[in-house]
């Protein structure tokens, strides 16, 4: 999971909520972590992190199937697009169907 936010919002329990940028929030999870006892909940934790490092899907695509998804949607913010009704229109007048 890529977090892009500089600021988590967190509610403590009275439900008041806190501001923490990003760095304090790591360092008070480390000391959490550090002082956990409950290697059940270190094994979640872990499978947790272990997702967030695994690769992204789209770096396993071959870069040829990359380029043709990036030439597409550069086809898209340049406008050269077709609606559905102007390919069946084309289809029909070169097929004959």
């Amino acid at each position: 999971m890529n977090l892009q936010l500089n600021i988590l919002y967190l509610y403590n329990s009275s439900q008041q909520q806190q501001v923490m940028d990003i760095q304090t929030l790591k360092l008070d999870l480390v000391q959490k972590i550090l002082n956990a006892k409950n290697s059940t909940l270190l094994v979640k934790i872990n499978t947790i992190l272990q997702k967030d490092v695994e690769k992204d899907w789209w770096d396993q695509l071959p870069e040829e199937v990359q380029d043709s998804i990036l030439e597409g949607i550069q086809d898209i913010d340049q406008g050269k697009v077709f609606t559905h009704d102007q390919v069946i229109q084309e289809a029909k007048q070169k097929y004959g169907f």
